[in-house]
């Protein structure tokens, strides 16, 4: 049994469309980035973890006089640009994966550092 619990953690999160988590309750989707960020962030935590901690410090400490963090505040922008492109026409929300928005707006906060040779 634990070798089946193991093997289905290792399993990642089915991709979810933009268009598909529009529709879904603020708290669903709320639940939806934060389990993303952390796999996302555990991941990365093997590798680098002052860089997951960073990541997630950016998502999850609120900012002063502000209702959430400055990441989530970073995200609902992505997030608010890509629905108005989709309402000119200019974008299928079908076709944009929310984890996909969630990684650009991570690499632009914390841009990948050239390697050590």
């Amino acid at each position: 049994m634990r070798f089946l619990l193991a093997f289905l953690a290792l399993i990642p999160m089915q991709a979810m469309s933009l268009k598909d988590f529009n529709t879904k309750p603020t708290h669903d989707q709320s639940v939806y980035v934060v389990d993303f960020i952390e796999t996302m962030t555990a991941d990365l935590g093997a590798k680098n973890p002052q860089l997951a901690q960073d990541i997630r410090a950016w998502f999850s400490h609120k900012q002063e006089g502000k209702p959430f963090s400055a990441g989530l505040e970073r995200l609902y922008v992505e997030l608010g640009a890509l629905e108005s492109l989709a309402h000119d026409g200019k974008v299928d929300l079908s076709k944009i994966q929310v984890e996909g928005v969630i990684v650009k707006v991570v690499k632009d906060k914390f841009p990948p550092q050239p390697s050590q040779k």
